[in-house]
């Protein structure tokens, strides 16, 4: 079969459409129908997710009854945000490229298209019911904050100072190269608008670390492109795990992975446990996970890398968090209730971390 393209609207998933990129795995399938509901708006910030109810032609074989189909998002902002990170392209090449060589749970995935003419892309992936996230603002439970923690071990470890992290290294960067080196310039841009939010929201310490961090961002940046580098998911954060709850164990498949970097792995510990974990759960359990992290590093054969480093990664990883929260706040929809309801338990999150970890001393 050809190249099915890239849908510019969700109206452009017609069964011919859907057709030729099931035929690929199914040949002979034929779709019938194709019913497009939009979901998880206010949780996938940065494009347009639908669900895709099939039916099929009478009397020739048949695929799956509904799969998930990852749009581009409508709105200009957006748009020049993914347009400006790669983001599209970047998590386009993470499903062809990279997805197939890791033992860790994946969505698989029918079709995966980017176009850098015009910064359209799709990727049509398996229904991962009755899998399901946990939600983000409510909280999420120990045991599964555990099996994230224990995922992200096992990323990190694989890919730690690997001779594979060059030949992705122009998708995927490291953390102060483009285009993640404009990181700051943008966050500056952005910072004025985000320190009436965090004012508004009455958290007075936080915008005061905000407004050192637009001085002190760059040096993260490069702290964290310092070996000893390994793959980093980027958005490691609750909205983007899906658990399947087995007999006897928890299945987890991690979504959204267009931030990609190559950095330090506390990078993406720090980023979930700052701003997405319940500030309680953080405080009770932070120790013992950290620790349990850097042991299942020590375990997968990372060597000299000590504890102490692993400690200190994880505290600016939670600063690298608030710039997360400044630029996503800056095009996030303040009439979508959920959107707002996220970054506002973000926010209050970050607030206790600074606090309680020391990080504003942190941000040089």
């Amino acid at each position: 079969a050809g190249d099915p393209g890239i849908p510019a609207t969700p109206a452009g998933f017609t069964p011919d459409w859907v057709t030729a990129v099931i035929a690929r795995q199914a040949s002979g399938t034929r779709v019938a129908s194709v019913s497009a509901t939009r979901i998880g708006e206010g949780v996938g910030i940065l494009a347009e997710l639908y669900r895709l109810d099939l039916t099929y032609a009478p009397g020739g074989p048949t695929g799956p009854d509904s799969v998930i189909a990852k749009l581009h998002a409508s709105s200009p902002e957006v748009r020049q945000i993914c347009a400006t990170y790669r983001f599209y392209e970047r998590e386009v090449h993470f499903y062809r490229e990279i997805a197939p060589t890791l033992q860790m749970g994946v969505a698989a995935t029918h079709h995966a298209a980017f176009d850098p003419a015009s910064g359209d892309a799709v990727i049509v992936m398996a229904n991962l019911a009755p899998a399901v996230s946990p939600d983000q603002v409510a909280g999420i439970p120990l045991e599964k904050l555990t099996a994230a923690i224990d995922a992200a071990a096992a990323l990190h470890a694989r890919w730690w100072q690997s001779p594979d992290l060059a030949r992705i290294r122009g998708v995927v960067p490291a953390s102060n190269e483009p285009p993640y080196s404009s990181v700051p310039e943008i966050y500056r841009a952005y910072l004025p608008a985000a320190l009436a939010g965090l004012e508004g929201r009455g958290l007075p310490d936080l915008a005061r670390a905000a407004t050192k961090l637009a001085d002190g961002l760059d040096g993260l940046m490069h702290a964290f492109a310092a070996e000893p580098l390994t793959l980093c998911h980027g958005d490691f954060r609750v909205d983007n795990f899906m658990f399947t709850e087995g007999p006897a164990d928890l299945d987890l498949t991690i979504i959204d992975w267009q931030i990609m970097m190559q950095a330090r792995g506390p990078y993406d510990i720090g980023y979930l446990m700052g701003g997405a974990v319940q500030t309680e759960l953080r405080r009770s359990a932070e120790d013992s996970l950290l620790k349990r992290y850097h042991d299942r590093l020590i375990a997968g054969g990372v060597r000299g890398y000590s504890f102490e480093d692993c400690r200190l990664d994880y505290r600016r990883a939670i600063a690298i968090g608030l710039n997360y929260w400044v630029q996503g706040v800056a095009v996030a929809d303040p009439n979508n209730a959920r959107a707002m309801a996220l970054f506002d338990s973000w926010a209050s999150r970050l607030d206790a971390a600074f606090r309680d970890l020391g990080v504003e001393a942190l941000i040089g």
